[in-house]
């Protein structure tokens, strides 16, 4: 196998390891679609090293998907309905990097592994010297609306320089600025921050499960074991009405 297909093979294995998530106990992942919320996961049902990952469909970076996590006893979260607000404010923000992101795909993902493949050395090349300045522009959009993203300047100035430094990670700028941020909710307010009404008995069901398997690790005296269970008896209430 020659540089140049190691090379290309390379280029698409960076992109999806990128755009991978490994989640820790108490974390899920809210995939989105034309600026709302889809769905709910807790990542893969294997662990490593103690996180589930998660692999987002590698066909959409311009969705990006957005991290929340239940409170454990004593921590401050916040109500469904003001996280479903900023969550939409942030998606509005994430849209126009998300496409410039998306352009980045298609020129370092697609058109830079086929160059190589062919022997087109002028068309890898300018593949990814296009990248490179997407990548600046959309570095630029990053920085003047990082408070909207919830972004510190250096939060914002370091996903930024990761974008340049490696271009196939440019191609999920908009979810790198994104899963930075996390919102903290109580688990069972998690059904309730506005998706389809169609999914929400899966994501309850989906919510119960990841609580019972994070009491496990619990003592049931604890304070966090107790914190869950009552978690549990709100997201069971509207079965008991049923």
């Amino acid at each position: 196998m020659t540089p140049e297909i190691l090379l290309a093979f390379a280029l698409v294995a960076i992109y999806l390891l990128d755009s991978a998530h490994f989640l820790m106990i108490g974390e899920a992942v809210a995939s989105t679609r034309r600026g709302s919320l889809a769905r709910l996961s807790f990542g893969s049902s294997f662990e490593l090293g103690g996180r589930r990952p998660y692999l987002p469909n590698p066909l959409t970076p311009f969705w990006p998907e957005l991290r929340v996590e239940w409170g454990v006893a004593g921590e401050t979260t916040v109500r469904p309905a003001q996280a479903a607000l900023e969550m939409t404010r942030h998606l509005r923000a994430v849209r126009t990097i998300g496409w410039i992101a998306t352009s980045n795909a298609v020129l370092i993902v697609l058109v830079a592994p086929v160059a190589l493949a062919i022997g087109a050395e002028w068309l890898f090349v300018a593949s990814a010297t296009m990248c490179f300045v997407c990548a600046g522009a959309a570095g630029v959009f990053v920085f003047i609306r990082r408070r909207d993203l919830g972004l510190t300047a250096p939060e914002s100035c370091a996903a930024v320089v990761v974008a340049l430094v490696c271009l196939p990670c440019s191609a999920n700028l908009a979810r790198a600025v994104s899963i930075r941020r996390r919102w903290i909710l109580a688990a069972a307010d998690f059904p309730r921050l506005g998706f389809d009404a169609a999914q929400v008995p899966a994501i309850q069901l989906d919510v119960r499960d990841a609580l019972d398997r994070a009491r496990r690790f619990l003592g049931e005296d604890s304070a966090e074991y107790r914190a869950l269970t009552e978690q549990l008896r709100v997201l069971a209430e509207p079965y008991e009405r049923n």
